[in-house]
């Protein structure tokens, strides 16, 4: 609310005070979120974001430097209503955040809102044409390394014909940069 409307408001008030029964001009309209300003989830209900961090450090002085290595990967998130503010928030672990509208849609923080999976994934093989890294699908794939290595062995495009060679190499790619983490 901005000096003037806190003025207005208060000169009404100060008029309906002094003359109760001459209170018939319009009411002022209250300054109301519209429908295109304020965030309401879509039917659908989730929403998508495309993460991309980097693994390793880079030192200043060393020998033999080499190109940090990039990890994607695509975070769904459900929005709940915030009964005190009114709201729709969504906490990340560690605090509440709010979307924000800007020119081109909805931001959470400093990423793009995706509508749908397929969006964030396009944005998700844009970085990695950017980054330089091999442009594959975008697997949901789990932490667990004895997982991972299950599917790995039952995707091997030697011991299996029909397997998914995008899958196989995302999995061997996943491994080798949890083994990274861990040395």
């Amino acid at each position: 609310m901005t000096n003037a409307q806190r003025r207005a408001a208060w000169h009404a008030s100060r008029k309906a005070e002094m003359d109760p029964l001459s209170n018939d001009s319009k009411p002022e309209p209250t300054p109301n979120p519209t429908p295109s300003s304020a965030f309401c989830p879509h039917e659908a209900g989730a929403y998508y974001l495309a993460a991309v961090d980097t693994v390793g450090t880079f030192k200043m002085f060393a020998k033999d430097l080499k190109p940090p290595v990039y990890t994607y990967g695509i975070t769904t998130i459900r929005f709940e209503l915030n009964p005190y503010t009114g709201k729709w928030i969504w906490f990340d672990g560690e605090k509440n955040q709010s979307p924000r509208k800007t020119q081109e849609g909805w931001r959470l923080g400093s990423k793009r809102l995706h509508d749908t999976r397929e969006g964030a994934e396009a944005e998700l093989q844009r970085e990695m044409v950017k980054n330089g890294d091999r442009v594959t699908k975008v697997h949901d794939l789990p932490d667990d390394m004895t997982a991972l290595k299950k599917i790995r062995s039952a995707h091997h495009p030697d011991r299996n014909p029909d397997s998914d060679v995008d899958l196989y190499q995302a999995v061997v790619e996943k491994l080798d940069r949890m083994r990274m983490l861990t040395q």
